[in-house]
């Protein structure tokens, strides 16, 4: 009990040296110590006390210097009211701000926001950032959309697009799906060459469907 009181009292010191090294570089004006001391001082953790009123006066600051997560985090207190009175437009400058400055899981949060508020070309704006900024998730998701008519201004061959680039990262549902629209014609012409190329990339990319597909056909020929 003694050596556990020991280490306990020893990590609770080094917690305390690190917040305070921390805390000072971010007094110097290092922007990524900012934004670190204030996710501690928001979560409570790694020494910090929690208090959303500072968390959020170091992510201003933080902010201020152009870091992404930190812009991000700015939204966040303004979503929820953290340390801030709640704003949901500020929160979307914010988070806007954050995608412009390159931070993915702002721009996937802006998605969210606005399909809650029920603003489909809102949220269809930022899922096509997403897609454009090379996310597989999004550019399947718009793909099904496009293909299935319920995107805006829905077109087969802008689906296609989609999937194409999803394909190009190795994504293997993206193969399937482009196999499929080659089988039935759908945005695409009928091909049954580029049918099987497809069907065999989506297996060499682990899509389990396209593997047994290739299997029942190698059966079938048997």
């Amino acid at each position: 009990m003694r050596f556990l009181a020991i280490a306990c009292g020893l990590l609770l010191l080094t917690g305390c040296h690190n917040i305070y090294q921390l805390r000072r570089a971010a007094v110097k004006g290092d922007a990524e110590a900012q934004y670190e001391y204030g996710r501690r001082l928001l979560t409570g953790q790694k020494g910090a006390v929690h208090s959303s009123r500072l968390a959020f006066k170091w992510f201003s600051k933080a902010a201020a210097n152009k870091h992404p997560k930190a812009m991000a985090a700015m939204g966040l207190c303004y979503e929820r009211g953290l340390g801030v009175q709640r704003s949901l437009p500020t929160a979307r400058k914010w988070y806007a701000a954050a995608v412009d400055e390159g931070n993915d899981d702002a721009c996937q949060t802006l998605v969210q926001m606005e399909a809650r508020a029920g603003n489909l070309s809102g949220a269809l704006h930022w899922l096509e950032r997403m897609a454009d900024d090379d996310s597989v998730p999004a550019q399947l998701i718009l793909a099904h959309m496009h293909l299935n008519g319920t995107a805006r201004n829905a077109s087969a061959a802008e689906g296609i697009r989609y999937l194409r680039y999803a394909a190009m990262q190795g994504n293997g549902e993206a193969c399937l799906m482009l196999s499929t629209c080659y089988a039935t014609g759908k945005g695409v012409p009928k091909n049954d060459e580029l049918m099987m190329g497809w069907l065999v990339n989506a297996a060499e990319a682990g899509n389990e469907t396209a593997q047994r597909l290739l299997q029942q056909a190698e059966e079938q020929k048997k």
